[in-house]
């Protein structure tokens, strides 16, 4: 059978209290019937979800999608949102967990783990220790039928409210219910509160009661979250599954709208106080929620996933979603991946983004909408005053169809400290757009603020180079291979197809750093050094968005 397939044959319901019928409410209570909202077992809530919490902080988090079932096949299709961490993934992902998380003297000082073994330990004592059951032990009672799965996860069944359970794999169904039975009792003991389970080929589902445990496992039994179509998809699109991830699906975002339908439905009014427009109070619209972009956005999603992973000499966040929201247009394009690969070979950091004509103006109107014109009328207009510039057009033509903001390794920090107005100092800003047009909006600017250094400006093509010292914009302007760069690839990976990028090589700056930190605790720089670069990047395929946050370590 496939590891996606849901559990086969009619899943087992059992009755908490070492499978002894609940006793019966007492007078004053809710029926039985009736599920109890906002309340759950404190073993629940406090402990099993507790233990996916120290778990990926432990690991720095601990995946999904990897070899065995995983917990998306305990869920049923029916799942909004979902949480999963695995403290025991493909060997390849172990490896480099704990070869990279023990570079740092802090993890190893703090967590001081080795192995898959020692994590389990660790975690499950966690998990003991907030119990308060003094007879309680986890060698005895816990490991033997605790798995190294386990998810969190917000479930939609049509004939409930949406409520959230607990998937754990197990490695004896029998010693997972003598198990669970046992907390249970504990539980009654410290607080009257119960959860429900159901253990069925592997895998636990604790609910808040046994009823919508039941459910849950009924509803599986029909189709599971492993086999839904926009879970692939989503799952597909984040590439290679790492140590923790997480899913979002359509309903998420349906959910979310409908919580907060109208919160955002009307205006607010602004007066200026100080310089600074600020609201002075909500007027509803007139015309309702749907005016209201955040409830429009909310209500469009089409789902997302993102995962945790160990890349072999670093941690990767990566993220996929729907990229035809209008909020994401404006940004897409590959103008910023472009200007950033072609900067000096040296660039220590580097930012930059794609922006399409009119970003800008969409946005004040966005704002125009929310805050009743105050964005777009006083506020714009004491702007204006201020900077002799024409909003939103001039801002538009100064930032053109991309910018890469970035700076040397030749950066003296202390020297940067120091400067008043930037003056020799290796940064600046690559724009491409009309250099005659960004020029005239240069000498707006100017106009206000004087000659200042910082706005010096020199171009080639379609190029403009603007900064503080005209060596460095020349460099600017020849380019150079910063995108072929062994440490710049490291953590973007894709900047050809990026865009927008954020880039810092951490070896750069370790000296500098080091001498403004003499004197320092010396702990804190020994956990600098294993630190190699970090990227973060954003790219958009055939309508899929991507995002990436990636360190790399020496």
């Amino acid at each position: 059978m496939s590891e996606h397939q849901p559990p086969a044959g009619t899943p087992e319901y059992l009755e908490g209290g070492l499978g002894r019928p609940l006793p019966p409410a007492p007078s004053g209570e809710e029926p039985s019937g009736t599920r109890r909202r906002g309340r759950r077992a404190w073993w629940i809530g406090g402990g099993v979800v507790a233990l996916l919490g120290v778990g990926a902080g432990a690991w720095a988090a601990l995946s999904f999608f990897q070899q065995g079932a995983q917990p998306a096949v305990a869920l049923p299709s029916a799942t909004v949102a979902y949480l999963s961490v695995d403290l025991d993934p493909a060997g390849g992902q172990k490896i480099d967990a704990f070869r990279t998380l023990n570079k740092f003297p802090a993890f190893k000082d703090e967590v001081g783990i080795d192995s898959v073994d020692e994590l389990r330990h660790k975690l499950g004592n966690e998990l003991v220790s907030q119990s308060g059951c003094a007879n309680l032990d986890f060698d005895h009672d816990i490991d033997p039928w605790l798995g190294d799965r386990a998810a969190v996860a917000l479930v939609d069944l049509p004939d409930a409210d949406p409520d959230s359970v607990v998937v754990v794999q197990v490695k004896d169904d029998d010693k997972a219910r003598d198990g669970l039975s046992l907390l249970n009792s504990c539980a009654t003991d410290k607080t009257g509160d119960t959860a429900g389970f159901v253990v069925h080929n592997g895998w636990a589902v604790l609910a808040d009661d046994q009823g919508y445990a039941e459910k849950v496992a009924d509803a599986t039994a029909h189709g599971s979250l492993a086999d839904d179509a926009t879970y692939q998809k989503w799952t597909k699109a984040v590439g290679e599954a790492g140590v923790v991830n997480a899913y979002a699906s359509p309903d998420a975002g349906r959910l979310l709208a409908q919580k907060f339908d109208g919160l955002f439905g009307g205006t607010y009014a602004t007066e200026m106080k100080d310089g600074v427009v600020v609201p002075s109070g909500f007027h509803p619209s007139a015309s309702g929620p749907e005016d209201d972009p955040f409830t429009e956005a909310l209500s469009g999603f089409k789902g997302g996933a993102a995962t945790l992973r160990f890349t072999g000499d670093g941690l990767e966040l990566a993220a996929a979603g729907d990229g035809s929201a209008p909020e994401l247009a404006d940004f897409t394009g590959t103008t910023g991946g472009e200007l950033v690969r072609r900067l000096p070979d040296d660039t220590a950091a580097a930012v930059s983004t794609t922006l399409k004509p009119g970003w800008l103006s969409r946005r004040l109107d966005l704002a125009n909408g929310l805050f009743g014109g105050g964005i777009t009328g006083d506020g714009q207009r004491q702007l204006e005053r201020e900077t002799g510039l024409t909003i939103p057009d001039d801002i538009e033509t100064l930032l053109g169809s991309g910018v890469a903001i970035s700076v040397s390794k030749d950066l003296d920090l202390e020297a940067a400290e120091n400067t008043q107005d930037g003056s020799g100092l290796p940064v600046g800003a690559t724009v491409k757009g009309d250099p005659a047009a960004i020029e005239r909006v240069l000498d707006k600017i100017r106009a206000k603020v004087g000659d200042a250094s910082f706005l010096g400006a020199d171009d080639s093509g379609d190029l403009v180079a603007i900064g503080p010292t005209p060596a460095y914009r020349q460099r600017l302007l020849a380019g150079g291979n910063l995108g072929d760069d062994g440490t710049f690839r490291s953590v973007v990976p894709d900047a050809a197809d990026a865009s927008s990028v954020f880039y810092v090589n951490v070896d750069a700056f370790e000296p500098a750093i080091t001498k403004l930190a003499a004197g320092e605790d010396a702990k804190d720089l020994a956990n600098l050094t294993p630190l190699r670069a970090v990227g973060i990047s954003t790219w958009t395929d055939d309508g899929v968005t991507r995002f990436s946050v990636k360190i790399s370590t020496n």
